[in-house]
């Protein structure tokens, strides 16, 4: 005698699987923004070097080169050193 194992299952609730969808389609635009906006910092810090031949001594001088895009550049790491960007750790 065969047992259906899935007749226990309850079916999902059509709005709460809408709302999982949204709420995951609202993460990964966000990330994507993140990430969006760490490669145009590094493009401008690349920019910047290879006008001054300096890189900038903070991110602050690269506001410019972003083109008007509003960017917490509070959110970001960066070494004057070596040019480097990354966010910060926790940084949603």
């Amino acid at each position: 005698m065969a047992v259906l194992s899935g007749c226990d299952q309850k079916p999902k609730n059509p709005v709460a699987e809408y709302g999982d969808t949204m709420i995951d389609a609202y993460q990964r635009g966000k990330q994507a923004g993140v990430d969006g906006n760490l490669y145009a910092i590094r493009q401008a810090v690349k920019a910047y070097h290879a006008a001054n031949d300096k890189y900038p001594q903070n991110l602050n001088e690269i506001e410019p080169l972003l083109g008007g895009k509003e960017v917490d550049l509070s959110r970001y790491d960066y070494d004057p050193q070596t040019g480097h960007v990354n966010l910060k750790n926790g940084a949603p």
